[in-house]
């Protein structure tokens, strides 16, 4: 059993009027667990989704829609996209309004992110080795970066039938203490000097002008993204962690930081997932964060 104070290694069972200790329970790397819903999905919304038809292309893991622009995307059929569009909207509603209900502390500040429908069947899925969801990793997002914020998810499993099988092992406070330096923080670490970091952000001004995709990262998130696939790519991690499974019924929802609980998911289909951008200065205790836990580990800020 991991030493991290108060967690489990399982599930946290809650209901919507029970979370009172929800920012703890979540910040130590458990999993608020819903077996009720925890809020009413609409018919029409499940009728709609279970019957969209999903790009299986390896750029699209998922359908995903984007609240800022109300746009989905990763659909077969742009036919679709009108109906799909108008229910993934309602859910991404639902769902916000649920989790700012249960941590109205986080959501003052929160930064919404996308929500996706995750309707393909993970067991046996043929995906790249970096995109597998069935290897244990924690998340970060190659294409937004979160400067030392945390990435909180909450997932429903709309499947009438089927439970989604998971698998998490001991959160990043462990974990950190034990791969972080293996896996290169102090070169990571080594770029948050600021001749490097003006150096680099002069070379994405110039590549940016030059109308090329640029993504300023901190020193932090382009540890998370590394350390998100090397973690997928190490065998003796992946062989050896401690390992805790669960199977989430159909109709529950639950909630977890992503980037704080390595985990898998090894079974299941038709789950809708919403994502929020927490800040770290909201959190209950702020030294949970993992760039507070790796910036203890390398001896400096990781974030500008």
């Amino acid at each position: 059993m991991p030493d991290v104070p108060g967690y489990t290694g399982r599930v946290k069972l809650q209901s919507a009027y029970e979370a009172a200790d929800a920012r703890v329970a979540l910040e130590r790397g458990d999993i608020l667990f819903f077996p009720d819903g925890g809020f009413e999905i609409p018919r029409e919304v499940r009728t709609a989704l279970t019957g969209a038809t999903q790009d299986t292309r390896a750029i699209h893991k998922n359908i995903a829609y984007k609240p800022n622009i109300d746009r989905v995307s990763g659909l077969v059929d742009r036919a679709e996209a009108e109906t799909i569009r108008k229910a993934m909207r309602e859910y991404s509603r639902l769902a916000l309004a649920f989790m700012a209900r249960i941590l109205p502390a986080y959501a003052r500040t929160w930064k919404i992110d996308y929500a996706s429908f995750r309707s393909i069947e993970e067991r046996g899925r043929e995906l790249p080795l970096t995109k597998r969801n069935d290897l244990l990793h924690v998340d970060a997002f190659p294409t937004r970066p979160v400067f030392g914020d945390l990435i909180l998810r909450c997932f429903t499993n709309v499947n009438p039938e089927q439970s989604r099988e998971w698998m998490t092992s001991e959160p990043f406070a462990k974990l950190a203490a034990l791969e972080a330096k293996n896996a290169g923080i102090e070169e990571y670490a080594k770029t948050a000097d600021s001749s490097v970091r003006k150096l680099r952000r002069s070379a994405m001004r110039a590549l940016s002008k030059a109308g090329l995709p640029v993504v300023d990262r901190s020193p932090y998130d382009a540890f998370m993204l590394h350390f998100h696939d090397w973690l997928k790519g190490n065998e003796a991690y992946q062989r050896d962690c401690p390992k805790y499974r669960f199977e989430l019924p159909p109709g529950s929802t639950w909630l977890v930081f992503t980037d704080v609980a390595p985990h898998a998911v090894l079974g299941g289909r038709l789950a809708l997932e919403q994502t929020v951008i927490v800040s770290r200065n909201t959190l209950e205790n702020p030294a949970c964060a993992p760039s507070a836990i790796l910036e203890r580990i390398a001896g400096r800020s990781l974030i500008e």
